[in-house]
């Protein structure tokens, strides 16, 4: 099973062949600067190659959704990640995955209510879409409707059963309520599932952060960091680590991927 590391690096020589094969291409700058962002950390680059891409074609409605998701949210620019994001949904309104990020970055922004208009939008639109389903389920959380929440999870399970985000949304629910043997329950059923596929660390690490075990979760975000799991770039603005902010471990990581 490859890592995303491993993917993405096929993924960054197609890009950059892309470019140097046609540097007008903002098809190609849009995918090397999501390279750059979600792999390289290299955010100062990325931000360069996502302006290229929406300086060659301002219409281009995925380097505008990129540039938000991936590079505005890590540094905290929330202000221009919304502007960008929305520009986005005005350039394909039928796209459900901006829509689903447009609710995650005013989940970013603490703009709950907000982000859950945006998720009725969407599954308004497409009510079989599970990605809605997974950001509904957060929002609800951060609004301590913890039985709203675990009905947008599994709504979410029952379209994609194996879908590890929901499964991982529903034992952090069970964590946070009280239930921690139905939580660990479901980190031995992602346990399972990754055996037959891969496990991104950062879902585990999310329920393990709700029970209490901060030795644990850690070390799973350090995998996280060292597989270059996508998530992780957004956890300065992540409500899920408000509580531990000020761990120095958590400090440590965002140091190391040039977010502080």
């Amino acid at each position: 099973m490859l890592v995303p590391a491993q993917v993405w690096t096929k993924a960054a020589s197609n890009a950059a062949s892309a470019v140097l094969l046609d540097d007008e291409l903002a098809e190609g700058h849009t995918s090397l600067a999501h390279v750059k962002a979600t792999q390289d950390w290299d955010w100062h680059g990325a931000e360069l190659e996502y302006r290229r891409a929406i300086a060659l074609d301002p219409r281009l409605a995925t380097a505008h959704h990129w540039y938000s998701v991936s590079c505005l949210v890590p540094l905290g620019r929330l202000d221009d990640a919304l502007q960008e994001v929305q520009f986005a949904q005005t350039l394909d309104p039928v796209s459900k995955i901006i829509s689903r990020d447009t609710a995650r970055v005013y989940y970013y922004r603490r703009e709950f209510e907000a982000a859950l208009e945006e998720c009725d939008r969407t599954i308004e639109r497409d009510p079989y879409f599970s990605g809605a389903y997974w950001i509904l389920g957060l929002v609800q959380e951060q609004l301590g409707d913890f039985r709203e929440s675990a009905a947008a999870f599994q709504r979410g399970i029952q379209l994609l059963p194996e879908h590890l985000l929901m499964r991982a949304g529903l034992g952090r629910l069970f964590a946070l309520s009280g239930k921690p043997a139905k939580a660990k329950q479901v980190l031995r059923e992602m346990k399972d599932i990754s055996s037959k596929r891969y496990l991104c660390p950062f879902e585990p690490a999310m329920i393990r952060l709700a029970l209490g075990e901060l030795d644990a979760a850690f070390e799973c975000l350090d995998k996280a960091k060292e597989e270059r799991c996508f998530d992780l770039i957004s956890l300065n603005a992540d409500p899920r680590f408000d509580g531990v902010r000020t761990d120095p471990r958590l400090r440590s990581i965002a140091n190391e991927m040039g977010l502080i």
